[in-house]
């Protein structure tokens, strides 16, 4: 390793995932410029190989340590040590909250350069901890980075910070007619059949009971309709009940995880995202990106609506709100059309995966005083 690199470790506090801050880091270290950078990132020690090996493949290292969730105690000692054997003059901590300041305060104490905390959602599930924590999470950063607006809003409150896109490679999700056609004959889709989709894991946050409701009530409607559910999770079982419930269980596809996402949104018509929270959901500029009307709450930040494709109803509405608005989102689409007019407006408002990568190296150079 040269001496003149920059050593960065970054962080997420809920490990490597099948999640949005994983997907994030792929995407980023995979598109940037790491001449000059050696990236590392913490793994807990019950993460997926196959998650761990596409880290790597961006080009970062990835560090084994015992899980935070699981062992804090030992989680603290394993990342003391790290921090003591290795001169990383970044400490860049993904998080959703104040406890980021456990790893924080030891970056301090271990004479780290730079401290970011890069908020990555609107709340979290600890609120208490969170308060009680501040004081020493914002003592111990000495940088604020976001995913979004609200995002930094949440964890920062009036301070400054920096707006880093969560970025797509564009071209990868622009609407293919061929794909479609593919797409839909292997879902078993005829033309006259209309596919709603989810993409997300199986928990809370992601709300698939409001969801399956919504779609038994557009089944109701019209029994050509067919609702295909991308992710994996603890809920499954739970949510496979209730559809079985609503009696709508053979109109419902979990396709489980699937590494071919992109392609399968061509064969959709249209995506419904009833979240409790999220930070800047990914996916929801994924399915504007290929030309797909959305539905999403209004508990969703409006910040990923950079079209007119996206539609927000309340939580607390009823089912036929949300149906109702379902409909009306998927008239009038060309699908070509607001696909092409998605991906000029996400390059304009900065969500190319080259450019936020380059913008982070930049800052890390800024941040530790070794400009290039």
């Amino acid at each position: 390793m040269a001496n003149d690199c920059i050593n960065v470790l970054v962080i997420s506090t809920n490990g490597l995932l099948k999640d949005g801050i994983t997907a994030w880091l792929v995407a980023t270290f995979g598109a940037m410029d790491l001449d000059g950078l050696s990236v590392a990132t913490v793994a807990y020690d019950d993460a997926e190989r196959s998650v761990i090996e596409d880290v790597e493949a961006a080009g970062v290292e990835v560090v084994t340590l015992p899980s935070r969730q699981h062992n804090l105690t030992a989680y603290s000692r394993a990342l003391r040590c790290l921090l003591i054997s290795r001169h990383f003059e970044v400490v860049h901590v993904c998080c959703s909250s104040a406890l980021a300041a456990i790893e924080l305060s030891q970056a301090t104490r271990n004479g780290v350069e730079m401290r970011i905390a890069h908020s990555h959602n609107t709340t979290c599930s600890h609120k208490i901890a969170n308060f009680l924590l501040n004081p020493l999470f914002q003592s111990s950063l000495t940088d604020r980075y976001a995913c979004g607006r609200d995002a930094g809003k949440w964890l920062f409150g009036n301070r400054p910070f920096t707006v880093i896109p969560n970025g797509k490679k564009l071209p990868a999700y622009a609407f293919n007619p061929q794909a479609r056609k593919a797409v839909r004959e292997e879902l078993g889709l005829t033309e006259s059949e209309t596919a709603f989709g989810h993409v997300g894991g199986f928990n809370e946050q992601k709300n698939h009971v409001k969801l399956v409701e919504v779609f038994a009530e557009l089944y109701r409607r019209n029994s050509a309709r067919r609702l295909f559910l991308i992710g994996e999770g603890h809920l499954i079982p739970e949510i496979k009940e209730k559809t079985e419930e609503l009696g709508v269980a053979e109109a419902v596809r979990f396709l489980g995880r699937r590494d071919d996402v992109p392609r399968l949104l061509n064969g959709l018509d249209c995506m419904v995202f009833p979240s409790l929270y999220e930070g800047f959901p990914n996916v929801v500029l994924e399915w504007q990106l290929n030309g797909l009307p959305v539905v999403m709450s209004d508990a969703i930040t409006d910040e990923c609506a950079i079209t007119a494709l996206v539609s927000q109803v309340s939580l607390e509405a009823d089912v036929n709100d949300w149906a109702d608005t379902v409909e009306h989102s998927m008239t009038n689409i060309n699908r070509m059309d607001e696909s092409l007019s998605a991906r000029k407006r996400a390059k304009s408002a900065g969500y190319d995966i080259n450019e936020n990568a380059t913008m982070l190296r930049r800052l890390y150079f800024e941040g530790v005083g070794k400009c290039k």
